[in-house]
């Protein structure tokens, strides 16, 4: 049961499928026929005009707008002229509803009609939609016109049924519907047995069959040789995606990447533009050569008629069996297959006479050797989708009189096209295989040769580091990239000379700069020692003499003790003492820390945010505090009696939503550390924040402005980095050190 359900699902599904595919091709064919049909009134509409005024030259030039729009002019029952020949007419046309679109079938195809009646002249439009042959082929087959391309297996019909699709005209006429096929209809049989005649016969048995087993092999190789090339120009494709994805764009590879991507691609358009080319090239010489053979040809079969037919004034039927049986003789010997036409255009005798009745061909000669009056003339014509080329001369008895028309078609000529294309193209693939590969191989070699210097040069410049020892690229090339090398390796030198001056000039005013501090800090204890010193000797033999000396030797002591903490900062800053960093409980070592300056007599607060312990990174184990001590101590003093007074320390760990701050201190994958301090203080004065770190200064009354340079020296030479920002709410400072 289960199964039953399943088959009668998929049995629904197919038939919607195919219902919904049939209503879309209904929809299109309809849109593009109600195109063609106003084309075709507006067409008409000409047509009337040049027929009034007895223009009948115009014709011609309206018969060239559209192929797919077939008109035939009658005057009374004989048709004056026609724009086509490849759709077989009949007084089937002739409907007798006038100036109204209707259904039609013909020998060969299906289409609409439109009929106008001009005076004695009668105009049919018609629009063919599909190809109706009764005989098929693998060449030959019933597909429907452009553009009204449908499945082949839809079927056009007058009648409607439910399953089909009706067909309306633009004015609301209906015209045809559309169907599938029944289960029960059996296919149109391909190769009939009543078409031996024309097996037996030379150029339309092409049509019907290919046993060339040359062309079969050539196919085959092409389709190798085809398959290897789209291979390879999938890799290429892909590895350029590759390319691109990896490197997140085109800005982002490599300049070696970046010329493969350009230039193979333009070498592959460049390869194949000249490829087409020489195809496009081969293919028109060939057939200048096969048109140029078909002329002759058809001037031999000229010459032999006109020797048969010497004193006969006119063909007509009556001598159609006989003249039948000489075109047959003929087509042998020239291997041709051969039609001829009277003054009127219509056939009177074939070769192959069963190609007319069974439908293939129409019965009138093609309208530009006929109206076009020129003597020998080639084109292609086509039955169906299948194309072949035609000559056409004009057939001439012994009296130099023209009595009709000759016309040779070649299908043999257009399968000589297609084996002699596919044989150039088997020949010449290789080579260009080659040549492809060997251009990819130079692309690579090109780029590798522009970009290995290049590397070279951004090697040297990775490996130099301000203050080493300059190292000279060798590049014995005169080109661009040795002209760089020159410029690189003289900008080395001017730096290594400007780095050393710099030093130089560095270590003097530093040594400059100390010594003035020195003779600034202890020349201001000095004086008020002098000054003591000469209030005691006025005072020496009077009674106020140990008063003043009490005074005297206690600011003395104080003076002296002054004198004493500036030598040791002085002292400690002439040291340096190196950093010794390594792996720190830094959480550990700022908690100790707050908890300690907790416990000391202050009236500021000081708030802890951050873990207490287990946060390793690199600093030194001895002088980290001192860095703490530092920032807090000035904090304080900058705080000194000022009101609802805190500093706030906050301990974290930089993650990667921080880009901004990471950005600013690093330039690789490592995680950092930030301790900020912070104070509500009126902040660091514009003038003096650009000298916060610079030795000896100081914005206080005591001190020897070394404890932020100290700080600083301790945390850089650790590897971190410190910063400040400071407004008139306060001060903040920013330690950032390296996490473990």
């Amino acid at each position: 049961m289960g199964h039953k359900i399943l088959f009668i699902l998929l049995g629904l599904n197919m038939l919607l499928s195919s219902c919904n595919q049939l209503a879309w091709e209904a929809r299109h064919l309809q849109r593009h026929l109600h195109e063609q049909q106003r084309r075709a009134e507006d067409l008409t509409q000409h047509l009337y005009h040049s027929i009034e005024t007895n223009n009948f030259d115009s014709l011609w030039a309206y018969s060239q707008e559209d192929e797919n729009i077939v008109f035939y002019v009658y005057y009374g029952d004989k048709m004056v002229y026609w724009s086509n020949a490849w759709l077989t007419s009949s007084r089937r046309m002739m409907n007798p509803v006038l100036d109204k679109w209707h259904f039609a079938q013909w020998d060969n195809a299906q289409g609409v009609c439109y009929r106008k009646k001009i005076d004695e002249f009668t105009v049919v439009v018609a629009i063919p939609l599909k190809n109706d042959y009764s005989i098929t082929s693998t060449e030959l087959h019933n597909s429907f016109i452009l553009p009204f391309r449908c499945s082949e297996e839809v079927q056009l019909t007058y009648r409607q049924t439910d399953s089909g699709r009706a067909i309306y005209s633009y004015d609301g006429i209906y015209l045809f519907s559309m169907e599938l096929p029944s289960a029960d209809e059996q296919p149109k049989e391909e190769l009939l047995v009543e078409m031996d005649e024309v097996l037996d016969n030379f150029s339309y048995r092409s049509i019907f069959y290919s046993d060339d087993k040359t062309e079969a092999e050539s196919l085959r190789k092409l389709r190798t040789y085809y398959g290897l090339m789209c291979a390879l120009i999938v890799i290429l494709l892909l590895l350029a995606i590759f390319s691109l994805v990896r490197y997140r764009g085109f800005r982002r590879m490599r300049l070696g990447g970046k010329f493969q991507i350009v230039l193979t691609p333009m070498v592959l358009v460049i390869l194949l533009s000249v490829f087409l080319a020489s195809l496009e090239h081969s293919r028109r010489v060939f057939i200048e050569t096969q048109q140029l053979r078909l002329t002759k040809k058809a001037q031999y079969v000229k010459m032999a008629l006109q020797n048969m037919y010497f004193w006969d004034m006119t063909l007509s039927p009556a001598n159609t069996m006989v003249l039948n049986n000489d075109l047959r003789d003929m087509s042998y010997a020239y291997e041709m297959d051969i039609h001829v036409y009277d003054l009127n255009g219509m056939l009177i005798g074939t070769s192959v006479p069963k190609l007319f009745q069974h439908g293939l061909l129409p019965l009138h000669i093609a309208p530009q050797p006929f109206f076009l009056n020129e003597s020998t003339m080639v084109q292609y014509e086509h039955i169906g989708d299948v194309r072949y080329l035609s000559a056409y001369t004009e057939f001439i008895n012994g009296n130099h009189t023209k009595i009709g028309y000759i016309a040779l078609p070649s299908f043999i000529s257009q399968k000589e096209i297609n084996t002699h294309l596919q044989a150039y193209m088997v020949k010449v693939l290789p080579l260009y295989l080659i040549l492809l590969l060997a251009a990819i191989v130079v692309v690579w070699g090109i780029s590798r040769m522009v970009t290995s210097s290049l590397g070279m040069v951004s090697n040297q410049l990775k490996l130099h580091r301000m203050g080493e020892s300059t190292r000279h690229i060798d590049y014995s090339y005169s080109d661009e990239v040795g002209e760089l090398v020159t410029h690189y390796n003289q900008m080395m030198d001017a730096l290594a000379d400007s780095t050393e001056r710099l030093a130089r000039t560095e270590r003097e005013m530093a040594w400059r700069t100390m010594a003035r501090q020195v003779a600034h800090e202890i020349n201001n204890p000095l004086t008020p020692m002098k000054l003591t010193l000469q209030q005691l000797q006025r005072t020496k033999g009077t009674e106020r003499f140990d008063a003043a000396f009490d005074r005297s030797t206690q600011l003395l002591i104080e003076q002296i003790d002054n004198l004493s903490h500036i030598a040791k900062s002085f002292s400690s800053f002439a040291k340096m003492p190196e950093v010794n960093p390594i792996k720190v409980d830094v959480a550990s070592k700022l908690s100790n820390f707050v908890a300690l300056m907790r416990n000391n007599p202050s009236d500021i607060p000081i708030r802890y945010v951050g873990p207490d312990e287990g946060v390793m990174a690199i600093a030194d184990a001895d002088q980290i505090t001192q860095v703490f001590t530092n920032i807090v101590k000035n904090a304080m003093q900058a705080m000194h009696s000022r009101p609802n007074s805190d500093i706030i320390i906050i301990f974290k760990t930089l993650l990667n939503n921080d880009k901004a701050r990471l950005d600013s201190i690093r330039s690789s994958k490592q995680e950092w550390i930030e301790i900020s301090i912070s104070d509500n203080g009126p902040g660091i004065p514009i003038e003096a924040r650009e000298k916060v770190f610079v030795p000896n200064f100081t914005t206080k009354n005591t001190g020897a402005g070394l404890g932020l340079p100290i700080s600083k020296n301790i945390v850089e030479g650790s590897g971190g980095k410190i910063t400040f920002c400071t407004s008139d709410s306060g001060t903040t400072f920013y330690i950032y050190l390296k996490k473990v």
